[in-house]
């Protein structure tokens, strides 16, 4: 019998797993990968091993794979990165990436890497702190069904930033150290490492060096390191403070002496309510149907506390208005306020863009509650940070074949909706391609793979 969705998601893996130097653990790369998508939770190695009939076998290869194999974490991504640059599915002038990062929950206090941070499911009164690791993702923006259709976020990076910890009795030498190390982990330059590996491998594709890259951001981006670091033909797409303060631009042949800015503009807020600036409005496919947003623009101005004298365009959203019920009274949410270096793409893409990246908390969400991401049992320092980003790996590729096999749609290869479902999904949720993995994975020859 058929098994496409299989096959397709074998293919890819072999082709990862020529990221490893060593020929002999390639087949231990691609049965991992499978075991862990396919078996049951708590998805660790065990689990994978447990689904793969492999407990009576020697394990410690499947450990070796993440803590002394020679291979990069961004070579696994590369398949799918090459392919779905070539799809037409992004951009062929513009390729648009999102990034933010997540926190992975830990228990143990010893693991590398591990240290409390602030937990974001918290109260906003009352502030908590958790145990975990902290990883960033870069996540390719596509559009695989058209304009309505929803985007898909597919990650092409995965990489962990630790912040390293300084020992109390650790002598003054030792402390100042430790804190330039410190400053080289934080989060915005991890971001960067990955941008600049993006642009790289976007460079090497045929005609990669004259399409531009634009990377979508939250406000924790929104500083003089991620801003002042953007590769080059790189633009970015950024969420401000309403209360930013900005200046106008002042052309190179204007500014004389010491001065390089012109006049202080008001704040983002203010123009938000100055009604000399005229609203503008488009049309986009929104939460599963086309809304109008309305927006305004204030072109060429200057952020000196980030940008400098780099121009920069200003986009403002207004905030839409919704009702909890038919019939209830009219709720808005927030305004948003938008800064980007682009200058010429039109702002209604930009804001699509934006509203996209979205799509990477989606991942976050299968990433954590349906693949586990995290839950391996490791200590190694070096598979700490590998079994994670392995994982997001094989989640990629399995989102890229539903991509190129069904065009990201939910048709008849899937199984029945419940009774109580009245509405058709646009796309199959991952718990729709895992389950539709493991049937075509019961019909296939894992023996056949073992040997």
């Amino acid at each position: 019998m058929k098994t496409p969705l299989w096959d397709h998601l074998r293919d890819l893996l072999t082709l990862a797993a020529l990221a490893l130097s060593d020929p002999r653990p390639r087949r231990k790369f691609v049965l991992l990968a499978l075991g862990l998508l396919c078996g049951q939770k708590p998805k660790t190695l065990t689990s994978a091993l447990e689904w793969l009939d492999q407990t009576q076998q020697d394990w410690s290869a499947d450990y070796r794979l993440f803590s002394q194999a020679q291979w990069n974490v961004h070579a696994a991504f590369q398949p799918v990165f090459t392919q779905a640059l070539a799809h037409p599915a992004c951009g062929s002038q513009r390729v648009y990436t999102g990034q933010d990062d997540t926190l992975v929950r830990k228990t143990g206090r010893k693991i590398p890497g591990v240290t409390y941070a602030r937990d974001p499911l918290s109260p906003p009164f009352q502030v908590n702190l958790v145990l975990g690791q902290r990883f960033v993702q870069t996540s390719l923006l596509l559009r695989p069904g058209g304009a309505a259709h929803p985007w898909r976020a597919l990650p092409v990076s995965f990489s962990h930033a630790p912040t390293p910890k300084i020992p109390k009795r650790a002598s003054p030498q030792e402390q100042a150290a430790l804190k330039e190390v410190r400053k080289k982990h934080r989060l915005s330059l991890v971001a960067l490492e990955q941008l600049h590996f993006c642009r790289q491998h976007l460079d090497r594709q045929p005609g990669g060096r004259q399409r531009w890259l634009i990377d979508v951001v939250d406000g924790g981006y929104s500083n003089r390191t991620f801003f002042q670091g953007l590769p080059e033909r790189t633009d970015a797409v950024a969420r401000v403070r309403k209360d930013a303060k900005f200046r106008a631009y002042l052309p190179p042949d204007q500014r004389r002496g010491a001065r390089k800015y012109g006049l202080s503009l008001p704040a983002p807020w203010e123009y938000l309510q100055d009604p000399n600036l005229a609203w503008q409005s488009t049309e986009m496919f929104v939460a599963g149907q086309f809304r109008t947003l309305q927006y305004k623009e204030v072109p060429r101005l200057c952020w000196p506390k980030v940008t400098q004298v780099r121009p920069m365009r200003l986009i403002l959203i207004k905030a839409a208005g919704y009702r909890l019920r038919k019939g209830s009274k009219l709720l808005y949410r927030e305004p948003a306020f938008l800064i980007t270096t682009d200058l010429t793409t039109p702002a209604s893409e930009l804001i699509a863009a934006y509203l996209a990246r979205w799509e990477v908390e989606v991942n976050f969400r299968d990433e954590k509650t349906l693949l586990g991401v995290g839950q391996a049992q490791v200590r190694h320092p070096q598979s700490v940070a590998r079994a994670p980003a392995f994982l997001v790996a094989a989640y990629a590729m399995l989102l890229w074949s539903s991509i190129r096999l069904f065009g990201d749609r939910r048709t008849e290869a899937f199984e029945r909706l419940p009774a109580w479902r009245n509405t058709q999904p646009l796309r199959p949720s991952t718990r729709d391609l895992i389950r539709l993995l493991q049937q075509q994975a019961a019909q296939a020859d894992l023996n056949q793979m073992r040997n």
